[in-house]
């Protein structure tokens, strides 16, 4: 919330980013608990005394009239309830016949698919299954009959958790099968519609890029399976992968073009339009969680400017987080919702107090690099965590890379979008974005082979991860004290941060 006789300070927190943190801690919560190795006995034990805290504290809140105790508590029951409810069933690990229907068939590993309204020996299961059947060939749509080698997923390789990063996808479980016959097909025909759509613009983009069509695929429709090895390896080890993921960057970019091209006095018809674009967007690229989280952001601010209220993109992300959480709770082990949701946060957190409002041309260079500088900051130990490794250069390469693909994005989509009805008139309009791409991936490969470019790092905790969030929190004007207090808290998180590193040192 901010103040109307100065629309810089904020002046209080939105009751959304105390709920989503409720929601988190819940999440996180149940998860802990579902973890530890105890008897059952003991961990209904627990969970009766941990519920009558959290009670204690909800009865309390209400009564005392604490609004931000009890708005947390009761996002914390319920989002503890969801996660209950989510629980996949357990699965014996054994031969069992197999049907299902293909939703998505992976383009790396031939053979593999994923499967749909699933059941085993006729059980229905509620998640998805991942099955590998080596020689088969299958389309989405669809419906395969097998029997199968059926297991839960649950290998661990250092801070990899097979089983939670397939539960953020919705599969709870994987099977492998020497031959699958096909007993229907067309089972998914919206699918398959969007499918066909999103080939369809495939096809186009290599045929108006001849250079950098792969990248340009990764960038416009999340499809980095074309990606050179060498090229995806600059992007990885100059900390650039992001701009390669769908995220609040590309959706950012085009809506802005869209938002330029729609009459600035109809605010509820950009609205209506730019939400229908976003929400086909979502459904063609699967609805990755990045992808969704800058849609919601994105329609939360077009809302408020059609009903001519203050933005607030704290509330617009913390209602991101809410939504996607409650559809499905296990995409907070997802690597790309902590790595988007994160780098989103630092960004809000680092421009936050209105530092760089001033519409100067010094101005924006410097709300550029403080963007990079709170994305950056904010997913370092994240991607550290999941990646093993830190850019040492990680902040001049997006200063460098940024600015560039966004340009080239722009004028890519815009090329593609003229290019489906006319090629050639697309061909020549891609000219200019593929010289583009290129040249910024030719000083992606000379950043990435700098001298110590990239450090093999000891792979961190969560928790480390989470008290870098929270320092940058503290310190920012979020925190309605004085500057001399924020930087007291700040040191103190910092001492329980240099202790959460040295715990994760001494443990590796």
């Amino acid at each position: 919330m901010f103040d109307d006789k100065d629309p810089n300070r904020i002046i209080n927190y939105r009751p959304l980013f105390i709920a989503a943190a409720g929601i988190i801690a819940g999440t996180a919560a149940y998860q802990a608990l579902f973890d530890l190795r105890i008897s059952a006995a003991a961990r209904i034990i627990v969970l009766a005394v941990f519920g009558l805290l959290v009670g204690a504290l909800c009865v309390y809140s209400a009564v005392r009239r604490r609004k931000t105790a009890f708005i947390f508590a009761a996002a914390f029951v319920l989002a503890f309830a969801r996660m209950a409810a989510a629980v996949p069933d357990n699965v014996v690990a054994a031969e069992y016949n197999v049907t299902g229907v293909v939703s998505e068939v992976s383009e790396t590993q031939i053979g593999t698919v994923t499967l749909t309204d699933v059941r085993l020996d006729g059980k229905h299961l509620r998640y998805k299954m991942r099955l590998k059947a080596e020689g088969e060939t299958f389309s989405v749509g669809d419906e395969i009959e097998a029997v199968c080698l059926v297991s839960e997923p649950n290998r661990s390789f250092g801070s990899y958790d097979e089983r939670m990063d397939l539960l953020s996808k919705g599969i709870s479980a994987k099977a492998e099968c020497r031959s699958a016959s096909v007993v229907s097909t067309d089972r998914l025909p919206v699918r398959q519609r969007l499918l066909s759509v999103k080939r369809l613009i495939h096809s186009r983009i290599f045929e108006l890029f001849p250079e950098n069509a792969p990248v340009v695929a990764g960038f416009l429709l999340g499809e980095r399976s074309g990606v050179d090895e060498a090229d995806y390896e600059s992007f990885r080890l100059t900390g650039t992968a992001h701009l390669l993921a769908l995220s609040g960057f590309h959706v950012g970019i085009i809506t802005a073009l869209l938002f330029l091209m729609l009459p600035k006095r109809f605010p509820w018809l950009r609205f209506i339009v730019i939400g229908l674009f976003l929400i086909g967007y979502c459904a063609l690229t699967a609805f990755s969680a990045s992808l969704v989280r800058a849609s919601i952001m994105c329609m939360c601010l077009l809302l408020a400017d059609a009903a001519e209220q203050r933005r607030d993109a704290v509330s617009a992300l913390s209602l991101a987080a809410i939504v996607i959480l409650a559809v499905s709770p296990y995409m907070l082990w997802s690597a790309g919702f902590r790595l988007s949701f994160a780098a989103t946060f630092g960004i809000l957190l680092v421009t936050s107090g209105g530092a760089f409002s001033k519409n100067r041309p010094v101005n924006r260079i410097f709300s550029a690099l403080a963007v990079t500088f709170g994305a950056t900051v904010a997913t370092a130990l994240i991607s550290a965590r999941y990646f093993g490794i830190f850019t040492t250069y990680g902040l001049i390469a997006n200063a460098f890379a940024a600015p560039v693909f966004s340009a080239a994005v722009t004028l890519s989509f815009v090329s593609v979008l003229v290019g489906i009805p006319f090629p050639a008139v697309g061909r020549v309009m891609a000219f200019v974005p593929d010289r583009m791409i290129g040249f910024a991936m030719l000083g992606l490969q000379r950043i990435q082979s700098l001298p110590y470019a990239c450090l093999n790092v000891v792979s961190p905790s969560a928790l480390s991860g989470i008290l870098v969030l929270v320092m940058m929190f503290c310190i920012s004007p979020y925190v309605l004290r004085p500057l001399k207090k924020r930087l007291a808290l700040t040191s103190l998180v910092f001492l329980l941060f240099t202790a959460s590193v040295a715990a994760d040192i001494i443990r590796s």
